[in-house]
């Protein structure tokens, strides 16, 4: 018997043979709580940086119990922040949440049959492991972005968690912004015209010095932390937030916030389910004398079917902006304006083409509580994430091989160049393998 089912029965059962009338009301669902038949048990693996952000918009949602919380860093160095004020990681995680259990081993923490969902907020080349042995386990996924380190991956995941049958949400949560709800439905609805070329501006990368050696702290198990990634030295700039710009853990900005923006555009196009045909690299510099290797100017160029150009850059102002032949379009977290200015005021009639409804007092991680209750897809599921994640990295293996491939959206593979298709997939560090 389902936890759900066993708890309805006992409900059910006390009404009949005369269980203590005074029942907490939090036990019933009244007075703004939740009955335990509606609650997510959820666990947390990764609990520094965004993880820890995670937490606390789950933990505050009251159809939400955190039960479990995983992470390779117990050691008295919380370097996961990115503000100097704030403290991330499990000693913080267990301060907010004394009563859940903690582990190390996140394959222990999918093993507790009382965990309905669970939210992943590793490194990204940590995802696609995570991801599937979490699907294989019956268990429902909040995945931070981008969804995995390599196409490959992205493809063995997505079937993974369509095979499982479980729900998926992706942590794009540009989805659940009304600005950006608005700016896609004025560009599906033609309010802007034809809509034949798109900018995207991205943060840049870093650049730091090569660093030394440094002692690996107590409490913090590198070894499990690098996992599948190749095996390295030890430095705190390598492990916390700036493990972004080193490739062997990501594909940098292009991948970070490209997971945002490019999503916003397909979603915007109708092409949450298909993809590029050429990926064009315009410009890259690359930093020297750099313990990073992620390119300090990046700018590249998509074309797709019917005559659709997007341009990808950390040259451009942080946002989407789409040229019509009615004028244009910028949206951004902070800005929905236009030229002229009555397109971004556009009113969307009942029966226009609409997307999703937001909900004004649910935000994207409560839409993926929603999909868990009852059951409906979410608004970034599996394969709206593996397309525009596949974008991303197609950008990515266009600047690093620096020439134009050729990409096939509908067998996913990169035609006619055996060097560009082998970047579609990496060596994973024994005895790790996605199974």
């Amino acid at each position: 018997m389902k936890r759900r089912e066993f708890l309805k029965n006992i409900t059910a059962a006390g009404a009949v043979i005369g269980f203590p009338t005074l029942i907490p009301a939090s036990a019933l669902g009244k007075d703004g709580n939740v009955a335990p038949s509606n609650r997510v048990n959820m666990g947390f693996i990764g609990v520094g940086g965004m993880g820890m952000s995670n937490l606390k918009n789950f933990g505050g949602d009251k159809r939400v119990q955190v039960v479990a919380l995983c992470d390779v860093n117990y050691s008295d160095v919380e370097m996961y922040t990115y503000s100097h004020n704030t403290l991330y990681g499990m000693k913080a995680a267990k301060e907010r949440f004394p009563d859940a259990a903690d582990y190390r081993d996140y394959k222990e923490l999918l093993a507790r049959k009382d965990i309905d969902a669970v939210c992943s907020s590793t490194p990204d080349h940590w995802h696609a492991l995570v991801g599937v042995d979490a699907v294989n386990a019956g268990k429902d996924v909040y995945g931070e972005k981008p969804l995995t380190r390599t196409i490959e991956e992205g493809k063995f995941l997505r079937d993974a968690v369509n095979a499982s049958g479980r729900i998926w949400q992706t942590g794009s949560w540009q989805r659940s912004l009304k600005n950006f709800l608005h700016a896609a439905e004025i560009v599906r609805n033609g309010h802007l015209g034809d809509v034949k070329f798109i900018k995207i501006g991205l943060p840049p990368n870093e650049r730091i010095s090569p660093q030394s050696p440094q002692q690996i702290p107590n409490g913090f198990d590198w070894d499990k932390w690098q996992g599948p990634a190749p095996e390295t030295y030890y430095h705190p700039y390598k492990a916390f937030t700036t493990w972004r710009f080193i490739s062997d853990y990501s594909c940098g900005k292009i991948g970070d916030w490209g997971a945002h923006h490019l999503d916003i555009a397909h979603w915007a196009m109708g092409l949450d389910n298909t993809g590029p045909e050429e990926i064009v690299p315009l410009e890259v510099i690359w930093p020297e004398n750099s313990m990073y290797d992620q390119p300090l100017v990046f700018n590249v160029e998509y074309h797709y079917k019917g005559g659709l150009a997007i341009q990808m850059s950390n040259k451009f102002k942080n946002g989407v902006e789409f040229f019509g032949s009615k004028g244009k379009l910028f949206v951004s977290r902070g800005a929905l304006v236009s030229n002229p200015y009555q397109i971004a005021e556009s009113i969307i009639a009942p029966d226009s083409d609409r997307l999703y409804p937001i909900k004004a007092d649910v935000k994207h991680f409560g839409a993926f509580i929603d999909s868990v209750l009852d059951r409906r897809v979410c608004s970034t599921d599996i394969c709206v994430a593996h397309r525009t994640n596949t974008g991303c990295l197609l950008g990515e293996i266009a600047y690093r091989c620096g020439r134009a491939i050729k990409w096939d959206p509908v067998t996913e593979t990169i035609v006619g160049d055996e060097q560009a298709s082998a970047m579609c997939r990496r060596a994973y560090r024994a005895p790790y393998q996605l199974a």
